[in-house]
């Protein structure tokens, strides 16, 4: 609006055209008609404000709650621990909300507590005690270490901070070499380094696609085992669904026929599946129909889990972060309700960044 009356009042300059005569004045529905717009403007013009902020509301309850003043976070619905999932989730969503200083402390306590392998991948667990906490297992999270190169990947381009690209690239290669597998649906995902190659087949977690984050990575590692893992994550979605729904499993055999392994449910794993494809621009209507039809088929509550022996579903409704997932994927708008845990509130969150992405 500023342009538009960047003019009023000043003289007109030397050499500048001398101003068009005068208009007639405006009818009476002409001057009705501007008032309307100028009332619409205004409002508009106060509302903008209000939701910029209550945006960074969110965020910040978020990180007075889950983050330390070191910068662990701390998933309160599991017993307090921290993992390398949780620790990038916060830094991917730091640097959407432009919060260097949270970034700056998680990123310094995940490098410090957790890239403690030898390599440049992340112990998946701390455990709090009495002495401070400690590593509760070496074994890496792939997902954690993904979402950390995608965040810090994602730093070094807002904050022209070209330590945090070489850091991520550093994280992209040591995936590439050491949990990255052959299959008959493409590469496989290992979901850590050790314990999910078994004889009778690689056990994948279909949630761990990261699929919105993969083009960014073969723009700066250009590797394509990138896009190759876009297809094959797709390949999985599409040959292992189960129940009477047709969802993907929280822990997937990648056998010939696939098989849900470790657990037989669509839970709070595989719950992230539909956020990742709509983030990603992969929502077709084939894709999400599977995850529709379950939500459809309980009005009365959103159940987080469903399993695939008898089709029980959880009888409670979930928390706000989970209906948020289900906002993102129909384009309804995003309800107000809170979240008691860690995991919901990061759900949360994440589908309204990645909505936001999706209307650029």
């Amino acid at each position: 609006m500023a342009g538009a009356d960047a003019g009023a009042g000043r003289p007109a300059r030397a050499g500048h055209r001398q101003a068009a005569a005068p208009l007639p004045p405006a009818s009476p529905r002409r001057r009705r008609g501007r008032a309307v717009i100028r009332r619409w403007l205004l409002a508009l013009s106060l509302l903008l404000p209000l939701a910029a902020h209550a945006g960074d509301a969110r965020w910040d309850d978020f990180v007075t709650r889950f983050v330390a003043d070191d910068g662990r976070v701390v998933d309160t619905g599991n017993g307090g621990i921290s993992h390398s999932e949780g620790q990038g989730y916060t830094l991917l969503l730091a640097v959407a909300h432009d919060d260097r200083a949270t970034f700056g402390r998680v990123w310094q306590w995940t490098q410090t507590r957790l890239q403690t392998r030898g390599d440049a991948l992340f112990s998946w667990q701390w455990k709090p005690d009495t002495d401070g906490g400690k590593v509760g297992d070496r074994n890496n999270a792939s997902d954690g270490d993904l979402l950390i190169a995608w965040a810090l990947l994602r730093g070094a381009q807002r904050w022209k901070q070209p330590a945090y690209r070489a850091d991520a690239l550093k994280i992209l290669a040591d995936v590439r070499s050491r949990l990255i597998r052959p299959s008959r649906f493409g590469p496989l995902l290992l979901p850590a380094a050790q314990g999910f190659e078994k004889p009778e087949g690689v056990i994948v977690n279909p949630s761990y696609w990261l699929f919105p984050a993969f083009a960014e990575f073969t723009r700066t590692d250009r590797s394509p085992v990138w896009a190759a893992l876009r297809r094959s994550g797709l390949a999985l979605l599409a040959a292992g669904r189960f129940g009477q729904w047709q969802l993907p499993p929280d822990w997937l055999l990648a056998g010939d026929p696939p098989a849900p392994a470790m657990s037989r449910q669509y839970g709070y794993n595989a719950l992230r599946v539909p956020l990742y494809l709509a983030w990603a621009g992969l929502d077709t209507p084939e894709r999400m129909q599977p995850f529709i039809a379950f939500w459809d088929a309980h009005p009365d509550h959103l159940p987080a889990w469903t399993d695939f022996d008898g089709n029980t579903v959880d009888p409670d409704d979930a928390q706000a972060g989970i209906h948020a997932i289900e906002a993102l994927v129909r384009k309804h708008r995003f309800g107000d309700g809170s979240n008691r845990d860690y995991y919901p509130a990061v759900l949360d969150l994440l589908s309204r960044q990645a909505a936001r992405e999706m209307r650029r």
